[in-house]
């Protein structure tokens, strides 16, 4: 007759039980980092961004990174999760109604505002399409 203890069956579940608790809570307390584009975002640049707005045509566009260039800045449309804060691009054109990402295109005229991290990148919070622009 081949049987266990219940009681070391038990602290056998509680051990796996407190492992996988652990595990979760290294998860949640490590430090928290986004991606936006190629590059990780931390908390912590927030702290030292500065604002940015700028009304220029966009330079070059790279739809794969949701990221285009607006006077030789790179700037970033995001969906991010930082924290516990969302963080999302708003994109309208003129007249305040939604667009797509996909609709802008080189040589275009936009509005963008949003944070300039201290690496350079621009964290759009709005881009307003102002015109079509030539779409070359």
């Amino acid at each position: 007759m081949n049987s266990v203890n219940p009681k070391k069956k038990q602290r056998a579940r509680i051990k796996q039980f407190s492992g996988v608790i652990l595990l979760i809570l290294a998860i949640q307390l490590s430090p928290i980092q986004v991606w936006a584009g190629i590059g990780a975002i931390d908390p912590a640049d927030f702290e030292y961004s500065e604002p940015f707005e700028v009304s220029a045509s966009i330079m070059d566009i790279d739809y794969s990174n949701n990221m285009l260039i607006v006077l030789e800045s790179k700037v970033y449309v995001v969906d991010l999760l930082i924290g516990v804060q969302n963080l999302k691009t708003a994109l309208t054109d003129a007249d305040g109604k939604p667009i797509l990402f996909n609709s802008l295109s080189r040589g275009q005229k936009v509005m963008v505002r949003g944070m300039k991290l201290p690496d350079g990148r621009v964290i759009a919070g709005e881009l307003v399409r102002l015109s079509l622009g030539t779409g070359n």
